[in-house]
């Protein structure tokens, strides 16, 4: 059961590295414009600044788990 469902999920996510690249570059940007002026105290800026980091950090990891995976 659980190789079916892993082999299933292999199938299932094949990320387009195309696709990581533009979130990566969006998030970079939407990260750098966010710190550029900071504002702690407002509940929404450090919920935007935390999904940036997220989705930079979700990318890096993806791109490299392509590259590893196809070697």
């Amino acid at each position: 059961m659980f190789g079916a469902v892993r082999d299933y999920l292999e199938e299932a996510y094949n990320p387009s590295v195309r696709g990581v690249v533009i979130i990566l570059m969006g998030a970079g940007f939407a990260l750098f414009m966010l710190l550029n002026s900071p504002d702690f105290t407002n509940p929404y800026y450090l919920f935007g600044v935390g999904v940036n980091i997220f989705a930079v950090i979700w990318a890096v990891i993806t791109l490299t788990s392509v590259q590893i995976n196809r070697r």
